[in-house]
């Protein structure tokens, strides 16, 4: 230290008595800086997971309708502009994402897509052959991503405009067609297909779906894909459920895939958790019992009351059965009952807790969702109160 520096401390009679709690409070900040990002908040999502969340959100059929383009894609975008009609629509199977070129603030990842066929404008569906007619064909899409705190999002006015957010990975480019599951695609020839005022589009319409269901029973007769494990089918059934799949009629259809009866979710009470851990099957011949611990926020109620209780925080137990199975159910549409198959044996969920578990995010939206729906005052009231609390937990 310069004799300077030290001569004036010595004669600034506060240095000497700095309360240790001041100290404390700089270095904190110190802290928080060096480990957050330039707006305050950490970054963790990866390009990888950014574009991954844009292919669940896509194969849903999100891309397929403006306002669930407003409401959900947008969210993930840079300054991508919106479909309004396609001119293409891929069906695809499962996807994988990999990441290709990573440099600062842009990168690149590719999407290696299972495509089964195209759907044009005028729901013609044209079905793609492989080395046979139920198996996909692998195509790769390349997705450009930007590291931006600046996004664009719908005013209350309608209007476009630049928002700025914290720094995040954000999509730049986009495919040039959506990319929906077989179910998606069912759901939106049915509801837009067969509603035209075209004789010739219905006409096609009634054809396309024909093929589609067909083809949805196709992939269980005959599949590429290796046989899931007990745990990994648990898992994906989780992370969709605590998704918020469980909270609409087509997250349900999705569910109910994965189980061997479509079970009557309890609407009185909804967990909120932080995370979850599956854990290893104990396997006894054709049936698995397994477990999930998750870690507890609290509970929504029917009236969208949050209550974190004695839980919150710990880590929750809850028990799984799966069973292998060859049974499969075709959901039953237009007064239509459903249809049962046969197909190879695959590991399905037998028994389960009637209650569902939410993220934290998956909660805040539907909570928000559902207040904006609601004319009942005590439910906005109530939703904006659990707003308020679950935005804290964050």
């Amino acid at each position: 230290m310069h004799p300077t520096n030290e001569h004036s401390s010595r004669s600034d009679p506060t240095v000497d008595h700095v309360h240790p709690s001041y100290v404390i409070a700089v270095l904190l900040m110190f802290f928080l800086a060096a480990t957050q990002g330039p707006l305050g908040k950490a970054q963790q999502v990866t390009p990888v997971e950014r574009v991954e969340r844009f292919c669940r959100m896509d194969a849903e059929g999100k891309q397929l309708g403006l306002e669930d383009q407003k409401k959900d894609v947008v969210t993930l975008l840079y300054n991508q502009n919106l479909w309004t009609e396609h001119r293409e629509i891929l069906v695809v199977g499962n996807c994988a994402v990999r990441a290709h070129n990573i440099r600062g603030n842009t990168a690149q990842v590719f999407v290696e897509y299972n495509v089964w066929g195209r759907l044009d404008s005028s729901f013609r569906f044209a079905r793609l052959a492989a080395l046979s007619e139920n198996h996909p064909i692998p195509i790769r899409e390349y997705i450009s991503l930007i590291r931006s705190d600046k996004h664009r999002e719908v005013g209350s006015d309608g209007q476009w405009r630049d928002v700025q957010d914290v720094v995040q990975w954000r999509i730049k480019t986009i495919p040039s067609s959506p990319h929906v599951s077989v179910n998606a695609a069912m759901r939106y020839v049915r509801e837009t297909g067969l509603r035209s005022t075209d004789p010739a589009v219905r006409r096609n319409a009634q054809i396309t779906l024909a093929e589609l269901s067909a083809l949805y029973q196709a992939r269980f007769e005959q599949s590429a894909e290796p046989q899931q494990s007990p745990s990994q089918v648990l898992a994906q059934f989780i992370t969709l459920q605590t998704e918020g799949k469980g909270l609409t009629p087509e997250g349900q259809e999705e569910l109910d895939t994965l189980l061997v009866q479509p079970t009557a979710w309890r609407s009185d009470k909804l967990h909120v958790a932080r995370d979850f851990v599956v854990s290893n099957a104990f396997l006894m011949g054709a049936k698995g019992e397994l477990y999930v611990e998750y870690i507890a926020l609290g509970d929504l109620d029917s009236s969208l009351r949050f209550t974190s209780g004695a839980r919150a925080g710990v880590k929750v137990r809850e028990g799984y059965t799966l069973g292998l199975s060859n049974k499969y159910t075709l959901p039953g549409r237009g007064g239509k009952p459903s249809q049962e198959f046969v197909g190879p044996n695959r590991w399905k969920i037998a028994e389960l807790p009637s209650e569902q578990w939410i993220t934290l995010d998956a909660a805040i939206a539907y909570v928000a969702e559902t207040r904006d729906k609601s004319n009942d005052p005590v439910i906005k009231k109530n939703a904006e109160q659990t707003l308020a609390k679950l935005r804290n937990l964050n």
